[in-house]
């Protein structure tokens, strides 16, 4: 729990809200809800390639989807969008959801959204940030060459075996201008 509200600034207490125990501001009534980690990757194929990207955090040398976390005012095609330029300088075009994972991860709900995506360019990827010392497209053949992340090779393998039809934003009728509403329509 904060010990102060990142609404107003003053002391969080604990109080009992909504059956649990919470953080509540006394001051402006904020409620501290659970903390929330929001990410998204890409699956971008070439051909019989896959973009991926060789990151350096920990574990150094591992091969992954292009991925990273939501930023507050953006929706999650943004979010995709940002990361795999800020990662490889590749412009990509979302088709929609093809995994949505949630899980419990260090005391926050972790959710990630694998996005199917397009991209019009024809160049190579390269590396364009600190956290990646190569990126690439990777034939399918050669994963086990390469130290290859578990989850990033399940969500492509999985996504190849099943091909799921994305989920796209969809219009809808609300007024909020940053509302999202996805669904494998057609």
């Amino acid at each position: 729990m904060a010990k102060f509200c990142p609404e107003c600034g003053s002391l969080i207490e604990s109080r009992f809200v909504a059956g649990r125990e919470r953080g509540v501001c006394l001051d402006c009534g904020f409620v501290q809800f659970a903390r929330t980690k929001i990410g998204v990757g890409a699956l971008i194929f070439r051909d019989e390639s896959i973009l991926l990207t060789e990151r350096i955090a920990p574990p150094h040398g591992i091969w992954t989807l292009l991925s990273g976390y939501q930023e507050e005012n953006e929706t999650l095609e943004m979010a995709v969008v940002r990361e795999v330029w800020e990662e490889t300088g590749m412009k990509v075009h979302p088709r929609g959801i093809v995994f949505l994972r949630n899980m419990m991860e260090h005391g926050a709900i972790d959710m990630y959204s694998v996005f199917l995506c397009d991209s019009d360019s024809q160049e190579e990827p390269f590396v364009n940030d600190a956290e990646s010392t190569a990126a690439r497209f990777v034939p399918r053949d050669e994963f086990d060459e390469i130290n290859i992340e578990p989850d990033s090779r399940w969500f492509i393998e999985t996504y190849l075996h099943l091909q799921p039809k994305p989920m796209m934003a969809m219009a809808n009728p609300f007024t909020h201008p940053h509302l999202q509403i996805f669904t494998a329509y057609r």
